[in-house]
């Protein structure tokens, strides 16, 4: 009698643990982005084999072409790999909406910084704390860090509550920020100079 009810007990806690685990499969969404949820800011772009190859140069404001993502969540991640032909720098970008106004959440500077510096061995991590009608207030995070030219490497970017844990390869770099609690309303993925390759983009809402 004393081992049925030890191996009933057992089965009820297996079962358990596979509804939470089931649960969190279908919590957890994998969106990859269509068409009509990518927009192109300068540039151009074409698709080979499910690559996304954007071309174009940095123009008289600093900017060069930016791919954004609009799939917005609250908790969530972004990943993505890309890999350059040449050595600069590249841009992931984190946006929110605040008031109906697109603003930055954080940005991520992979060998390079935000200003007009050159930097190829530098990894620039920015959160916005908020902002004034003279300037913004801003964390500026700087590592040394560099990624190889020509291949590819992977990045995924993860929002939970006030914390941001960002994963370059095998590398991991976290910041906090209050207002990551506003929510993702896109993502953007851009550099300054010749061709940006990319694949195996997707979004995961928790």
């Amino acid at each position: 009698m004393f081992k049925r009810i030890k191996f009933f007990n057992s089965s009820i806690f297996f079962i358990a643990l596979s509804c939470l685990f089931l649960m969190n499969l279908v919590q957890a969404e994998e969106i990859h982005p269509s068409p009509e949820q990518v927009t192109l800011l300068k540039g151009q772009y074409q698709m080979q084999e499910g690559i996304r190859i954007v071309t174009g140069e940095t123009d008289d404001t600093g900017h060069g072409p930016i791919t954004y993502y609009h799939v917005p969540f609250k908790k969530g991640s972004f990943s993505t790999q890309w890999k350059h032909d040449q050595e600069q720098k590249n841009l992931f970008v984190i946006d929110a909406q605040k008031n109906g106004k697109a603003t930055h959440l954080l940005k991520v500077y992979v060998n390079g910084m935000n200003k007009k510096v050159k930097a190829p061995n530098t990894l620039t991590i920015i959160t916005y704390d908020g902002s004034t009608k003279l300037k913004k207030k801003a964390t500026i995070k700087k590592y040394s860090y560099h990624v190889e030219v020509g291949k590819w490497n992977s990045i995924s970017i993860q929002i939970q509550d006030l914390e941001a844990s960002i994963q370059i390869n095998q590398d991991i770099f976290k910041v906090q920020s209050e207002r990551f609690n506003e929510g993702v309303t896109k993502i953007g993925i851009g550099h300054f100079s010749d061709r940006l390759y990319t694949k195996n983009t997707f979004i995961q809402r928790d």
